[in-house]
């Protein structure tokens, strides 16, 4: 089996993605790029480069919906004939069922005023444009084996940056494709979603993914791919790096926190005043998954006044 990364351009800050095609049959693409002729010339001029064509693609793994790791699935199949495989909890996002209305109010609550919420869906009605839907997308879960000519990879499910994602494992050879859940130089963001499981409650981004980082380091990976930016070697290293950040950031929140009862929103402004607006959804996302988990320690009071959801020192 020959995992061979290929880097696709994307129109967001973070800069070029990290596909993974597996040459071994039956061929698959981990993860496919965003809708744009940009990345498209770049996936099929690279894969071209290794000897095949996109039409000899047989699979096509998604390790979460996000647009620039999802957006050419559709494309793709409609070349190759693919199946495309998602993680049931972000199903939806991928088969055009997805309730943007609910991720409007679930902002609401948390305090986004609503003239910033229509500048940020006038944001997202371009993002949509970088993904096509797959009605018949297929099922991958936890613990399932994706089996190649010689040897099969394991899907991990680690909740955290979506509560879908996916990574596969590589056991002889110990080796992770961790997509966003491991960057090399950047830290994943735990994004604001719903719960897959309760729809009336955010899901726990940041705890989760520390318990998904925790799993992937009791694995002892020596190689990790990654889904921006280089490989990693030393999970170990990018654990406890990750939880000085976490931890750093959550000291800095309380120690910004006034005396009064505060939303997300406002927080926000306080936590990442320099952002821009473009970046100010992920601001919201990373302060609502602290304001979570200090929650959830007992360090902030939760209260709830005209449907908006105000968080207090404890």
């Amino acid at each position: 089996m020959r995992i061979h990364t290929l880097r696709v351009p994307t129109p967001f800050p973070i800069g070029p993605v990290n596909l993974f095609l597996i040459v071994e049959d039956p061929i698959t693409l981990v993860d496919t790029g965003p809708k744009t002729e940009e990345a498209f010339r770049s996936l099929r001029d690279q894969v071209e480069a290794l000897g095949l064509r996109l039409e000899e693609i047989r699979r096509i793994i998604i390790s979460h919906t996000h647009e620039d790791h999802a957006g050419l699935a559709a494309q793709i199949k409609q070349i190759s004939n693919a199946a495309v495989y998602v993680h049931p909890w972000e199903a939806h996002c991928i088969t055009g069922s997805r309730d943007y209305q609910a991720g409007r109010k679930m902002l609401r609550r948390v305090g986004v005023p609503a003239k910033v919420l229509d500048e940020m869906e006038a944001r997202w009605k371009y993002i949509r444009t970088l993904i096509d839907p797959v009605p018949d997308a297929q099922i991958l879960d936890e613990g399932d084996e994706v089996a190649f000519a010689s040897e099969s990879l394991r899907v991990l499910h680690t909740p955290g940056h979506t509560p879908g994602h996916i990574c596969l494992w590589r056991d002889g050879e110990r080796s992770l494709i961790a997509a966003d859940t491991v960057l090399k130089r950047v830290t994943p963001n735990p994004v604001i979603n719903l719960d897959p499981r309760d729809p009336n409650r955010r899901f726990p981004s940041l705890s989760m993914y520390l318990k998904s980082l925790a799993r992937l380091r009791d694995l002892s990976p020596t190689l990790i791919y990654t889904g921006h930016g280089g490989e990693v070697n030393d999970l170990e290293g990018y654990y406890n790096e990750m939880l000085r950040h976490v931890r750093n950031r959550q000291v800095r929140l309380l120690d910004l926190f006034p005396p009064n009862a505060v939303t997300v929103w406002e927080m926000s402004l306080k936590l990442f005043p320099d952002v821009s607006d473009d970046a100010r959804f992920l601001a919201i996302s990373e302060t609502s998954a602290h304001f979570d988990s200090a929650t959830d320690e007992g360090k902030l009071i939760r209260e709830d006044s005209d449907g908006i959801e105000y968080c207090r020192l404890a």
